[in-house]
């Protein structure tokens, strides 16, 4: 077997293997088919007369590209019905890829302006995440997120709201937003408080600040996993941590790039947090917004980061390991890994 016919095995197994994603926003997994039918049902736009039209739009020069298209592309979901077509379509579309189990973020207040209800986004989402499950058998947990820029107190405001749904599938809440204007520590309460209504807490850090960003989600949240945590490179005590602790990393190899958290891919320290014994996870963050899919980042591992086929297995357990699936949960979804990794013949793995 040639090195390029090995490659090329190993990156059909990549498609084919299933998955379980951790670090997924539906508001940036919509299905490309699923925005344009939108824009339409509202009276349409006129720079957008085909599908090709919104793959151009999502190509940005600069991050300010990407948050202004963020923003255009919200206008177009207005009612609580384009969030349950949306939420199902995403789901769809993920199976695909043999995503088995996905924890996604959303962001019901966000949408408030537009005249939605948090609750009614809350249920629609929910209804959508249902019925994809019944339609494929993909199934799915969601974290609620929140955002830094609203502050604390509508941050309790939004937990105690959202915690009525804890036995409908949303688990837990994130934390988004601008890390440097907005430190994690200003949260503590919140947090807190989210621990004592029974829900799972992660945080974004280290993407758009620095290592002390990370550390602040560790020590003063207590969070569970980190999402992104690009710039905890920078400080190897809290390297050390990560790697004794082993709370999970969330990574985004293209949304990190895409955003400028790292220069280029190649940039990218993946391949040295895998070195290190850090617990890494790979995940897409906003795919459709940032025209990736979960088979792609696992194919960079392979390619750009020459990984071994161990490392892209270690991780592709790491998510089972650091999802909030209960003990039973975890125990199915590891035997459908099982199946999969014992069918790769060994000489494609050494």
């Amino acid at each position: 077997m040639t090195k390029n016919d090995k490659y090329d095995l190993l990156n059909e197994f990549i498609c084919s293997m299933p998955k379980i994603e951790l670090h997924l926003h539906l508001e940036g997994a919509f299905t490309m088919e699923t925005l344009y039918r939108l824009i339409h049902k509202y009276g349409g736009d006129p720079t957008i007369r085909s599908l090709e039209d919104i793959k151009q739009k999502f190509n940005y020069d600069k991050f300010e590209d990407f948050i202004r298209t963020w923003y255009w592309k919200n206008n177009f979901f207005r009612t609580g019905d384009d969030f349950e077509l949306s939420t199902y379509e995403t789901l769809v579309n993920l199976k695909q890829q043999n995503i088995v189990y996905i924890e996604a973020f959303f962001s019901p207040w966000d949408f408030e302006k537009n005249g939605i209800p948090m609750d009614e986004i809350t249920e629609s989402v929910i209804r959508g995440c249902e019925h994809a499950e019944q339609d494929t058998g993909i199934q799915w947990k969601l974290i609620a997120d929140l955002n830094r820029d609203h502050g604390p107190e509508a941050a309790l405001k939004h937990i105690e709201k959202i915690a009525a749904y804890k036995e409908q599938g949303v688990i837990g809440i994130g934390l988004g937003g601008n890390e440097s204007l907005h430190p994690a520590a200003q949260y503590m309460d919140v947090f807190r408080e989210a621990k004592a209504l029974g829900l799972r807490r992660v945080a974004h850090a280290g993407e758009a600040a620095g290592a002390e960003s990370v550390s602040s989600a560790i020590i003063d949240l207590n969070a569970e996993r980190i999402g992104h945590g690009v710039r905890a490179i920078d400080n190897p005590d809290l390297m050390n941590l990560l790697k004794r602790s082993q709370i999970p990393i969330e990574v985004c190899i293209t949304s990190n790039v895409m955003t400028g958290a790292v220069t280029s891919v190649n940039e990218h320290p993946v391949k040295q947090f895998l070195q290190q014994g850090l617990k890494v996870t790979i995940n897409t963050d906003d795919p459709t917004m940032f025209n990736c899919t979960l088979n792609d980042e696992y194919s960079l591992l392979l390619g750009v980061f020459r990984c071994s086929f161990q490392d892209i297995k270690k991780v592709c357990y790491n998510a089972l390991e650091s999802s909030f699936l209960d003990h039973v949960e975890r125990i199915q979804f590891e035997k459908i890994f099982n199946e999969a990794w014992d069918q790769v013949p060994e000489d494609l793995i050494s």
